[in-house]
């Protein structure tokens, strides 16, 4: 059965937008404790923040100039949950900032990924898009985020990414074929977004920090190695402070 289908859907995502978010022209959606908490460390004029109130997200906090950061749980699922509301909120423009695992040799712990294009193994992006479309990153916010890592002197690679819902399913073979096809990280959630946003005609973007590598065949966590937290946290910072560099030419409400 061809899971994509034409039409609106019975239950609708305004059933469950907040209410209070249509001044928000920049959402970034973060999966990490840490992050949340330096970012909101590092912003001002916050006007709220609340616990839950939001599907998909479990806590978020609203800037009084129009940022919103929202701490997410992992996974396609319950971003674009997340991201339906967000969009039926009048959030038009929605960044990623998240973690991945290093496939290519390319890519080493610490290092800063962007991507270009992401290969869509998670299930939700197809009940948007048939099988043959792309999941890309909108061209304004891509080379907005581009331009501000560049400006701030933060190196990045960008390229490919494997987004999958089956963590433990990331066999060697699969590491391997995605590898030597040039894609430089796998994680849980970006095709899905950018097939939403294509979707819904709205703006999506991914930022990704190495955690961890597999393309050796051995798996080797470093989620709390000091180069994993000193830029994860360098890269929170300077998202909250300079967020509206990455709108400023296209500002959608």
């Amino acid at each position: 059965m061809e899971w994509f289908s034409e039409g609106e859907s019975v239950v609708k995502p305004e059933e469950f937008a907040p209410k209070d978010l249509g001044s928000v022209s920049l959402g970034i959606i973060v999966f990490v404790k840490r992050v949340y908490e330096w970012m909101k460390a590092a912003t001002c004029g916050i006007a709220f923040e609340r616990e839950e109130g939001v599907v998909g997200a479990k806590r978020f906090f609203v800037t009084k100039d129009g940022l919103a950061v929202f701490h997410s749980y992992f996974g396609a699922p319950a971003t674009v949950a997340l991201g339906e509301a967000l969009i039926a909120a009048g959030v038009k423009n929605i960044l990623i900032f998240g973690e991945a695992g290093s496939i290519s040799s390319e890519v080493d712990i610490g290092q800063i990924v962007v991507p270009t294009f992401a290969i869509r193994e998670e299930g939700v992006s197809y009940h948007y898009l048939s099988p043959n479309f792309e999941a890309k990153p909108s061209d304004n916010l891509l080379r907005n985020i581009k331009a501000l890592l560049r400006k701030m002197n933060v190196p990045y690679k960008e390229g490919g990414v494997w987004t999958t819902d089956a963590p433990f399913r990331e066999t060697t073979k699969k590491v391997l074929t995605y590898s030597k096809a040039g894609i430089l990280a796998v994680e849980m959630e970006c095709s899905a977004l950018f097939c939403l946003s294509t979707y819904r005609k709205t703006n999506s973007v991914a930022l990704l920090i190495i955690t961890d590598t597999l393309w050796g065949g051995i798996w080797k966590p470093a989620f709390n190695e000091e180069k994993v937290v000193d830029v994860e946290k360098r890269i929170s910072e300077t998202l909250v402070t300079h967020w509206n560099k990455l709108i400023s030419k296209y500002v959608q409400r």
